[in-house]
């Protein structure tokens, strides 16, 4: 079911954008700029999503266009604590802040239209991410993390609809050749239906 604690986190974010925009921006230091995302916070997010990672931005004062444009700002402590995402309307962007304590990194994201879109708790052990919870306007979402060693074999993820309710559940399996780099990742379902989602591609 629905983490309440979470749950309860989102409907107090709700009208809360530029009350916290304002706080983060204050403690901005330097910005990167990116086309397209570049960093990730799970485990090869751009290979399970199908993206490619993004490219630096060398001069940001020659962007011609903010769609798909990526700012990151830093605080004092080398921490990314606002991500700025272009959207398809121009000059406007997806905003998500970013709040760190020990083992846990919080995040939420807002639409352009400063609406409230997810909050998501990034739960760390040992330096690796042990276990994701995720509320949005949607459903929610929880997977968890499974090592051997320090090498990520699966991810459990858990899915519910906007009442709370199981909405299925799915496995992404990793696989690695044998110089320790990601070969493949393949989608399983309880059904015993499955499919790789990601392939490396080897040279000639």
């Amino acid at each position: 079911m629905m983490n309440e604690r979470l749950k309860a986190e989102f409907e107090a974010y709700k009208n809360d954008f530029e009350l916290i925009r304002q706080q983060i921006e204050k403690e901005v230091v330097r910005n990167e700029y990116y086309k397209s995302e570049f960093y990730e916070l799970t485990p090869f997010s751009y290979q399970r999503n199908g993206f490619k990672q993004g490219k630096p931005v060398k001069r940001h004062d020659t962007i011609k266009s903010s769609k798909n444009l990526c700012i990151y700002g830093f605080n004092d402590q080398a921490k990314i604590i606002e991500v700025k995402a272009g959207c398809s309307i121009e000059n406007q962007f997806y905003h998500t802040f970013l709040f760190y304590t020990d083992n846990l990194v919080k995040s939420i994201l807002y639409d352009n239209g400063k609406h409230l879109m997810n909050v998501c708790h990034y739960f760390f052990k040992d330096g690796k991410l042990n276990r994701l919870l995720l509320c949005g306007n949607y459903g929610s979402r929880e997977e968890s993390y499974i090592y051997d060693g320090n090498v990520l074999t699966h991810i459990e993820i858990k899915q519910y609809n906007e009442e709370g309710e199981n909405a299925g559940g799915l496995v992404h399996i990793f696989q690695y050749q044998d110089d320790g780099a990601l070969d493949s990742i393949t989608k399983s379902f309880p059904n015993g239906y499955s499919e790789i989602i990601y392939k490396t591609k080897r040279g000639c």
